[in-house]
C-alpha cells in the first residue's frame, strides 16, 4: 500500500517540495506521520514531506539515554500546515500587497539593528570593545527572534525573527547578514581566546580583558580591516533590500 500519486503531487505542490520540519528544498520524500506498523494509514492526511535527516530524526528509535522529545503526530501536522501556509503567502507576495507590507516592517526593524555605532565606526577606533561584543550579540538576537535589548539589558519584543519573512530572497539575505554577524563574533572571541574558556561570561565581568583587548586590537590592523570588511558586507546586503523597498541605505563604515 502507498499514498495515491495524485494526492502526493498536490501535497508536494502545496508545500513547495520543502521538508516540513527544516524547510530544506527539493531533497524530500513523502513519509507517513504514523508508521503503518503502528496503525498509520495511507490517507494523505497521514503524509508529510521530509528530508532524509529529518525523517531519521522523526522516526528514529529513541536511543538509550535520549533526552530530547519525540515528534508527535499533532506536531508534525502543525509543521506541515505551517509550510503550506508559508508557501501560499510566498505565492501571494508582490509589491504593495499585505505580505509585502509585513516584510517591509521586518526589514526596517532589522535595518535599525544595523544602524548603530558598532556598524559605523572603524574597528580600531572603537571606544569600547566590550560594548562592541554586546552590540554583535544583541544584533544576532534581534535578527533571530525580533527581541531588542534595552540599555539595562532587558529584552523586549519589537518585531519577529527572520524566519517570518515571506519573500525567500529577502529571507536569504537576512540569513546571510545573521551569519556574517555570527562570524564576526566568533572571530572576535577567537582572537581573545574566549572560545577556549569553558564558560562564557560577558566581557564586562573581566576588567583585565579590556586592557588586553586594547593592546591586541589597537595594533592589529589586519584584524581591524577584516572586521570592517565583514560589517560592510552586512550593510551592503541590507542596503540592497532597502533599495528594493525604495528607501535610502545605511551609511558605509568609512562615511
Amino acid at each position: 500500500m502507498a499514498f495515491k500519486q495524485k494526492e502526493v503531487d498536490k501535497l508536494l505542490a502545496a508545500t513547495g517540495r520543502r521538508c516540513c520540519v527544516c524547510a530544506r528544498l527539493h531533497g524530500v520524500q513523502v513519509h507517513h506521520i504514523v508508521l503503518p506498523e503502528e496503525g498509520g494509514t495511507d490517507d494523505i492526511d497521514n503524509a508529510i514531506p521530509l528530508c532524509p535527516n529529518c525523517h531519521d530524526e522523526v522516526h528514529g528509535r529513541p536511543g538509550r539515554g535520549r533526552t530530547t522529545r519525540s515528534y508527535t503526530p499533532e506536531e508534525l501536522k502543525a509543521h506541515r500546515q505551517r509550510t503550506i501556509d508559508q508557501v501560499a503567502r510566498e505565492q501571494r507576495w508582490a509589491p504593495n500587497t499585505s505580505e509585502w507590507e509585513e516584510d517591509k516592517k521586518l526589514i526596517l526593524f532589522y535595518a535599525q539593528c544595523l544602524d548603530r555605532p558598532a556598524f559605523r565606526t572603524h574597528f580600531h577606533l572603537e571606544l569600547s570593545f566590550s560594548d562592541f561584543d554586546k552590540a554583535m550579540e544583541d544584533t544576532i538576537i534581534a535578527l533571530n527572534t525580533g527581541y531588542w535589548s534595552t540599555r539595562d539589558g532587558t529584552l523586549i519584543e519589537r518585531a519577529r525573527g527572520k524566519v517570518h519573512i515571506t519573500h525567500p530572497p529577502w529571507r536569504d539575505k537576512v540569513d546571510a547578514i545573521s551569519s556574517i554577524v555570527e562570524e564576526i563574533r566568533r572571530r572576535f572571541h577567537s582572537e581573545l581566546g574566549l572560545d577556549r574558556m569553558l564558560i562564557h561570561w560577558p566581557l564586562g565581568h573581566f576588567p583585565q580583558l579590556g586592557d588586553r583587548m586594547d593592546r591586541r586590537f589597537r595594533r592589529d590592523r589586519a584584524v581591524g580591516s577584516w572586521m570592517d570588511k565583514k560589517r560592510q558586507e552586512a550593510i551592503e546586503i541590507m542596503n540592497s533590500m532597502l533599495e528594493e523597498i525604495g528607501l535610502r541605505g545605511l551609511p558605509a563604515i568609512d562615511e
